[in-house]
């Protein structure tokens, strides 16, 4: 009999732990799903060519906030592809993301200025 309760009062114990242990899996799961979908960003710099040629960060495509429409095919005709624009505060990233936008992408962030995009990315 004493050996039943202890099995009783045990179960929720060592279930319990391996309930966590499959949430730790799972969690984990996402974190590489957040990482493979993060390789998968376009970061876009709306500046214009002397902006761009006095600093950009490392990864970012560049193409002026006057020409994203015409040019964004050269890197994604997936219209649910993540891109996040910005410039050098924000108002030009704005305007490119709602060219963006018109042209049917879905998942367009503006990301503010580059020193937003620095502290986010780099």
């Amino acid at each position: 009999m004493r050996l039943l309760l202890c099995l009783v009062f045990s179960l929720p114990l060592v279930c319990g732990c391996a309930s966590e242990s499959a949430t730790n899996t799972t969690g984990t799961n996402n974190a590489d799903a957040a990482a493979a979908e993060d390789s998968k960003m376009l970061i876009i710099d709306v500046r214009s060519q002397e902006e761009w040629d006095d600093g950009h960060l490392e990864n970012a495509i560049h193409i002026p906030h006057t020409e994203i429409g015409e040019r964004i095919a050269e890197h994604t005709d997936d219209k649910s592809a993540r891109i996040v624009l910005h410039c050098k505060m924000g108002g030009r990233a704005g305007k490119a993301k709602e060219t963006l936008e018109e042209l049917g992408f879905t998942n367009v962030e503006n990301g503010g200025g580059i020193d937003d995009m620095r502290s986010r990315f780099e």
